[in-house]
């Protein structure tokens, strides 16, 4: 099968073209596409706030200044004292601002391993597991579960442990950075949690929170309204996601019995 080329997936982000029907066919296609909205998403709103200040503009035409020859700066200052002048040097004293701050977070969210497109491609999979047209695996059975996805992603994870009103809904298999990954879905009294399982390790995720808690270590992040907690077990990422506080995700790892 032939997969869509990064022109095709920018025209289609940007929504110059309608969706691709090949999406609707290719799993990873489709993955990769909801990844890439979710960070443009994310891009947008980080940056909606930004304008540029008074003293800002104000280097921007002292270094203006300098930087023209001595025969066009007499010139320049007839026309800067013009209304229309002094609107188009705040104008771009704004786009400078933005451009000083945007163009490194355009960067680094785009970079596919970057912390912000990691949590998007986790937010992803939780969102996707919760769809009615979701393939799903459904079984309450925890090493049914394990072993369905043994056959499906290539190594059996670690099995949860159900009670203190927890219950199994099914498992899940997914695409994460190109590669087949599995994710439980667990019922919770709070609400439903995505239990991912990765190979990356939580700094190639990006998540830097670290912090204890019985006797384990865990890494923290949160994307939109989804909090993350991460525990690495025997080669894996264990990723907790929910519309739920970090705190009760750190509890529903440790619960689970990952590690034991």
């Amino acid at each position: 099968m032939t997969h869509l080329t990064d022109e095709q997936f920018e025209d289609a982000v940007e929504g110059r073209v309608p969706e691709p029907e090949h999406v609707a066919e290719c799993s990873a296609c489709r993955d990769r596409l909801a990844e890439q909205r979710a960070v443009r998403r994310r891009l947008r709103s980080s940056f909606a706030s930004i304008h540029a200040g008074d003293a800002l503009a104000q280097e921007v035409r002292r270094s203006t200044r300098q930087s023209q020859p001595a025969a066009s700066r007499g010139r320049r200052h007839l026309l800067s004292t013009h209304p229309v002048s002094r609107v188009a040097w705040a104008a771009l004293a704004a786009a400078a601002a933005v451009l000083v701050f945007a163009v490194p977070a355009m960067i680094y969210l785009m970079t596919p391993d970057s912390a912000a497109a990691a949590s998007a491609e986790l937010a992803r999979i939780h969102t996707d597991n919760l769809r009615a047209d979701h393939e799903f695996y459904s079984d309450a059975d925890p090493a049914r579960l394990a072993e369905y996805l043994k056959t499906r992603v290539g190594f059996e994870p670690a099995t949860p442990r159900m009670g203190q009103g927890m219950a199994m809904r099914g498992c899940c298999v997914a695409h994460f950075k190109g590669k087949a990954v599995g994710s439980y879905v667990v019922d919770t009294p709070r609400g439903p949690i995505s239990v991912i399982v990765v190979p990356q390790t939580p700094g190639q995720l990006g998540m830097d929170q670290e912090f204890q808690s019985g006797g384990k270590t865990f890494w923290a992040d949160t994307f939109a309204a989804n909090n993350m907690v991460t525990v690495r077990i025997g080669g894996y990422s264990y990723c907790a996601v929910g519309e739920v506080p970090q705190d009760l995700l750190t509890s529903i790892l440790l619960d689970l019995g990952l590690g034991n």
